[in-house]
């Protein structure tokens, strides 16, 4: 039996009917409606304040201003900065809670923009109800929506990218194709990961000329202009970074790989690597209605919509491995991307469903089988603990103030200030003119009190901290001993994965201070100082 088509969903022109189940002038209600539930659901659960590692790094550039970052400009994300700095301006919110607001009012339009994808590909009202629910539950956008991400951002343009593209191919409007190239532009500026549309859209032309249907000259022109616009922030912070340099090698490679060239061209997958794919994947969509993606898949391919399929098949395909395999600490966050392709596979697989079945029990089951995910969110610590070989799998560097397992597979983040706590605790207990060693993940917290409150300004964290044992980029022994013989010199950490080597021995060692460590010289014969060789 041959999987029916999905009405309207044509490459050839069409007039602006319902291409779904929905009629067109529907679908601004539908946004409106995803937004304020993801919104409120979002905005509800997320952080008060102070998070740890990169989103307290957005939230101290949001308070600083910067729209650079000082290692590269991969890491711009300018017009994120540009959103909150406006935010703040017009609002006055503490930059901390501002960084964190616009998080999840992105995280909000990437559903509701979807929720309107949905509508335009799906005729059943359950399908792309359940479909809209799997994405608003779903861990990682909702988690990346409680803080300072950019993360959501990007994928906000992302899915309004996709919503353009899919009516443009149904329709031929120009303008429709215009906005797409804005958006992809607008991303760029957020994230490289904007970019990984090209092959698609590159695939997406080969066919177009090969059936004849390839826009004229003029609209593509059109188009590269309306990108060019787009992505006008980020290039003119290139051409500033060249004009003071003069390289242009050097500023390509800042723009598009920055400081983790070795991760973005990474060709190795491990098992390990892939078995955490696949649980990431699990745990963002805990549900069955994840079984349905194949058959979606075959479903548009097989459909009227060939070129929305090829679309989204090679878009999709490109940011899963993408995502898959670029090796970092926080992998999971770069595949997000990538599972806004799989709810909409999911969402045609269980639109054919319904139709084929006709069953009155199938709609409601799909809509409850969506509020599957935060049921397991819930329960799935103690779970998780009651398993130490599993538990042992899963990212578990201790902090204090924060459970590894609960902040990582529970994405809401409501009531949780440890970072702030932490933060004014070793501060203020340090003594005058002390010197912090502190990894990126907790000293970003005390970066922002230090500039936001003139905290403990006398501390010295991150570069001043290297400044004030090193002398012409050599260890200075002699200020080190004097830091030591005052009680002046900590780490946050005794792991040697975030301690400078020389702070372990032969010369010095590390013991407990309350919260943090203290630097005192090692005793001879120390068993836990490593020796030179």
């Amino acid at each position: 039996m041959s999987a029916p088509s999905i009405p309207h969903a044509v490459d050839a022109p069409s007039a602006d009917a319902c291409a779904g189940g929905l009629p067109s002038a529907s679908r601004g209600l539908v946004w409106i409606a995803a937004f304020a539930v993801s919104g409120t659901l979002y905005l509800a659960t997320m952080a008060p304040g102070l998070l740890w590692g990169d989103s307290a790094d957005a939230q101290y550039r949001v308070l600083t201003g910067a729209l650079t970052d000082s290692r590269d400009l991969a890491r711009a994300h300018v017009s994120y900065y540009l959103v909150a700095r406006a935010m703040r301006a017009v609002t006055g919110m503490d930059a901390a809670r501002c960084a964190n607001v616009i998080a999840a009012l992105a995280g909000a339009a990437t559903v509701a923009n979807m929720a309107v994808v949905f509508t335009i590909l799906l005729r059943r009202r359950a399908a792309w109800v359940a479909a809209t629910l799997m994405l608003l539950l779903s861990h990682t956008l909702w988690q990346m929506s409680c803080g300072a991400e950019v993360v959501t951002f990007s994928t906000m343009c992302l899915s309004a990218e996709l919503a353009c593209v899919i009516r443009y191919l149904q329709t031929r409007r120009k303008g429709l194709l215009f906005t797409a190239g804005f958006v992809n532009g607008f991303g760029w500026t957020t994230h490289n990961l904007a970019l990984l549309t090209w092959p698609a859209y590159l695939v997406l032309v080969w066919r177009m000329r090969k059936d004849a249907q390839l826009p004229s000259g003029g609209t593509m022109l059109s188009t590269v202009i309306a990108w060019i616009l787009g992505a006008a922030p980020l290039l003119v912070l290139a051409g500033s970074a060249f004009a003071e340099t003069g390289d242009v090698a050097a500023t390509i490679r800042s723009l598009l790989v920055g400081i983790y060239a070795r991760s973005v061209f990474n060709s190795h997958v491990g098992g390990g690597m892939a078995l955490r794919v696949v649980a990431y994947l699990v745990l963002n969509f805990p549900t069955p209605l994840l079984l349905l993606v194949p058959a979606g898949w075959w479903t548009l391919r097989r459909s009227a919509a060939r070129g929305v399929w090829v679309f989204l098949t090679v878009a999709g395909a490109t940011y899963a491995v993408f995502g898959a395999r670029y090796k970092v600490a926080d992998q999971y966050t770069f595949m997000v991307h990538a599972y806004l392709f799989l709810v909409v596979f999911a969402g045609v697989g269980l639109d054919r469903l319904i139709t084929v079945r006709r069953s009155r029990i199938i709609p409601s089951a799909a809509i409850l089988l969506a509020f599957v995910a935060p049921l397991l969110y819930a329960v799935a610590p103690s779970l998780v603990r009651s398993s130490p070989k599993l538990a042992a799998r899963l990212p578990a560097r201790e902090l204090p103030y924060r459970d590894p397992l609960t902040w990582f597979i529970q994405p809401w983040r409501y009531g949780n200030n440890g970072a702030d706590q932490y933060a004014r605790e070793v501060l203020n207990a340090l003594p005058q003119d002390a010197v912090l060693f502190a990894d990126t993940t907790v000293r970003r917290p005390m970066f922002y009190l230090q500039a936001a409150e003139s905290l403990r300004n006398d501390v010295r964290l991150g570069r001043e901290a290297q400044r004030a044992v090193h002398k012409d980029r050599e260890l200075d022994t002699q200020a080190i001993d004097r830091l030591i013989a005052d009680g002046n010199l900590f780490s946050t950490t005794n792991d040697r994965d975030y301690v400078p080597d020389w702070m372990m021995g032969p010369r010095y060692t590390l013991i407990p201070d309350g919260l943090i460590y203290r630097a005192e010289m090692a005793p001879a014969g120390d068993a836990n100082a490593p020796r030179d060789n």
